[in-house]
């Protein structure tokens, strides 16, 4: 049975043979240096969009959630400064109903 490990951690390749000092080794780790920097500036712009992105939904949240405080406060005020008698009624209110039992 074969084990996975962690795939997405990015493991560096170790040699045991040190590379020989030239010009194409040196440019070698300049394109690695290179590439892992666009790779971080990539994921740096992801993650600033998406903190954006949700920064401007935590806004919209907020807003939404003081107006419908500010409803339910004045729907409270309304209920309070209406009499009792001057309320409307309810469905169960209007109609009165009749009962009667039946005994078998």
């Amino acid at each position: 049975m074969k084990k996975i490990g962690n795939q997405g951690i990015i493991r560096h390749k170790v040699s045991t043979m040190p590379r020989n000092k030239s010009e194409a080794s040196n440019q070698l780790e300049l394109y690695k240096l290179i590439t892992e920097k666009q790779r971080i500036q990539q994921e740096l712009a992801f993650i600033e969009q998406q903190t954006g992105l949700l920064k401007q939904r935590l806004l919209t949240l907020q807003s939404q959630i003081n107006s419908t405080e500010s409803n339910i406060h004045q729907s409270r005020q309304f209920e309070s400064a209406v009499p009792p008698v001057a309320r409307p009624k309810t469905l169960f209110e209007t109609k009165k109903y009749q009962t009667f039992e039946i005994e078998y």
